[in-house]
C-alpha cells in the first residue's frame, strides 16, 4: 500500500496535544469464513460456515454475516447451525490459507508503520501516533487503507480509533461490519457512560452478575466506584477495570513483525506456543492419540528453534468426550478437560526431549472410559538458546558397534537430525518430511506439502 498523501493545510490530528496517541484496532470481519470466501468468489453473498459437517457433533468456528442473519453464530452446534439456515455452506476451513491472509494483511500494515502487533489469528492493532504530518489524519488513513486491504486480499475488515488499544477496540465494535469508526480524544468517558457493563474489557459473566447484584450497569456507573472499592472486592482486577471504565489503558502496541527487503515477514520471538487438534471423528485409540501429540510437538520444536528458544516448561491437554448430565456439567464445567505440567531442566529445543517428556505427562493423565475430542501442548518458560553444547562422551548404548554411535551421544545425533530436518522442511514444505512417530495419522489425515490437514480451532501451524 502506497503511504497517503495528506490533504493539504493543517488538519484536526495535528490540532491534538503532542504524543496524543493515535490507535487503530483492525479486525477482519468473519474471519474464517472471509477467508473461503475470497479463495472462492462464488460464495461471497452466500451464507458460509466454517467447522464440522450439521451430521457430526462438532461447532461453528466461523460464519458469514449472511448466516449470522438466520440467527448463526460462533459456538453453536453445528446440527442446530444446518437447522436454523438449511441453505447454508458448511466448510472444513483451511489454516494455512487462513495464516497466509493474516500474513498479507501484516506486510500492508507494515507499510504503513513499523508497530504493528498482530493481536490474535483475526485482529491487528497500529500505532500511528506522531505520523500524522506525514500520513495525515487516522480516520482518513484508516478508510484507505481498509480500501487497499480489501483490494488486495478480498479480505473486508472493520477498524477503531483510540488513543489507546482499549478505546480502538471498542470503538470498532460500533462499526462491525466493514466499518470505520472513532473515538474522539477526550470524549473516551462520554462514549463508555451508557455503554452496558458486559461490553467492558474484562468483565466476565462472573464479574457481570457481581456488578449488577450492587446495581452497576453501565460502563458510567461502574466509573463511579472508587479504586479502593474495587480492589476490596476484586482484588488487582478491580484496579484493571477502575482504569478502563475511565478509558485510561498505558498498555503499548508492541512491534510484533517486519518485513525484510525481498517482502517476507518475520515474526518477532513468541513467549509460548501452544498448539492443539481437535479429532473429527472422536479418537479411542491409544496409537492415534500419541502420534498427534507426536505431530504438535514436532511442529512446536520446529517453531521453537526458528526462533533460537529452549523451552523451560512443558504442558499436555487432554479433552474427552463429555459424557455427564447436563446438571453435573452445570456444576463442573471444566472437569472434562485434563492437562499435566512439568519443568524442564535443562530448557531443550530438542524434538526427541519433548516428545518423550510429553509422553510421560500424557501417560500421567488419568484415563477414562470416554473418546478424546481434543489434545494440546504448550512449550513456556522460553528463553534464548546459547546453542548446542556437543558432549564429550556418548552416552549411547545401541549398537556399540557402530562407529556413528561411538563418537557421538544421543543428544548430539537428535541436534545434527533436527538440523537436517528443520533444512529439508524450509526448502520442500513441512509435510514433505514425517518422523515416524507420526507416521500412524497417515490413516485418518489427509496430508499436503504444509503437513496434515487438521481440524483445529486455534488454526496452528
Amino acid at each position: 500500500m502506497p503511504v497517503p498523501t495528506p490533504a493539504p493545510g493543517p488538519h484536526r490530528d495535528l490540532r491534538l496535544a503532542t504524543h496524543t496517541r493515535r490507535i487503530l484496532h483492525l479486525d477482519v470481519d468473519a474471519f474464517l469464513a472471509s477467508v473461503e470466501q475470497a479463495r472462492q468468489p462464488k460464495l461471497r453473498g452466500k451464507p458460509v460456515i466454517v467447522g464440522g459437517a450439521p451430521t457430526s457433533r462438532n461447532l461453528v468456528m466461523s460464519c458469514s454475516y449472511e448466516a449470522r442473519a438466520e440467527g448463526v453464530h460462533a459456538g453453536m452446534r453445528s446440527k442446530e447451525a444446518a437447522r436454523l439456515c438449511p441453505r447454508a455452506i458448511f466448510l472444513p476451513g483451511d489454516s494455512q490459507a487462513a495464516n497466509a491472509k493474516r500474513s498479507h494483511i501484516a506486510r500492508i500494515l507494515l507499510q504503513i508503520s513499523p508497530r504493528v502487533q498482530i493481536a490474535s489469528i483475526d485482529d491487528f492493532f497500529i500505532d500511528l501516533t506522531g505520523s500524522g504530518r506525514l500520513l495525515g489524519p487516522a480516520f482518513e488513513v484508516a478508510v484507505e487503507l481498509k480500501q487497499s486491504i480489501l483490494t488486495q486480499t478480498a479480505m473486508p475488515v472493520t477498524i477503531g480509533i483510540g488513543t489507546s488499544k482499549l478505546m480502538a477496540r471498542m470503538a470498532g465494535k460500533l462499526g462491525k461490519p466493514g466499518g470505520v469508526a472513532e473515538v474522539l480524544p477526550h470524549h473516551e468517558c462520554a462514549f463508555l457512560a451508557h455503554l452496558p457493563i458486559k461490553h467492558l474489557p474484562g468483565v466476565g459473566h462472573v464479574i457481570r452478575r457481581r456488578l449488577e447484584s450492587f446495581h452497576i450497569q453501565t460502563i458510567g456507573q461502574l466509573a463511579l466506584v472508587s479504586r479502593e472499592v474495587l480492589f476490596t472486592t476484586f482484588g488487582v482486577l478491580g484496579l484493571t477495570l477502575h482504569d478502563r471504565a475511565r478509558g485510561l489503558d498505558p498498555d503499548p502496541v508492541e512491534s510484533e513483525c517486519s518485513i525484510d527487503a525481498d517482502g517476507n515477514l518475520h515474526s518477532r520471538a513468541p513467549r509460548s506456543i501452544r498448539r492443539d487438534s481437535t479429532f473429527e471423528p472422536e479418537e479411542g485409540r491409544r496409537e492415534q492419540i500419541e502420534a498427534m501429540l507426536a505431530w504438535l510437538i514436532d511442529r512446536a520444536a520446529g517453531r521453537l528453534r526458528s526462533h533460537g528458544l529452549c523451552a523451560g516448561s512443558l504442558e499436555v491437554r487432554l479433552v474427552y468426550v463429555d459424557t455427564r448430565t447436563p446438571a453435573q456439567q452445570r456444576q463442573n464445567p471444566e472437569s472434562k478437560g485434563l492437562s499435566a505440567r512439568k519443568r524442564l531442566r535443562p530448557t531443550t529445543q530438542d524434538t526427541a526431549t519433548l516428545l518423550d517428556q510429553a509422553r510421560i505427562l500424557l501417560h500421567s493423565l488419568p484415563q477414562r472410559r470416554a473418546l478424546v475430542k481434543r489434545i494440546g501442548i504448550s512449550l513456556l518458560l522460553l528463553k534464548k538458546s546459547a546453542g548446542h553444547q556437543g558432549e564429550l562422551f556418548s552416552n549411547s548404548e545401541e549398537h556399540p558397534e557402530s562407529e556413528t554411535n561411538s563418537r557421538a551421544s544421543r543428544g548430539d545425533r537428535q541436534a545434527v537430525l533436527d538440523r537436517t530436518l528443520d533444512e529439508l522442511r524450509e526448502r520442500h514444505g513441512f509435510g514433505r518430511v514425517l518422523r515416524g512417530d507420526s507416521l500412524p495419522l497417515l490413516t485418518s489425515h489427509p496430508l499436503n506439502q504444509n503437513g496434515f490437514v487438521l481440524r483445529t480451532p486455534s488454526l496452528n501451524q
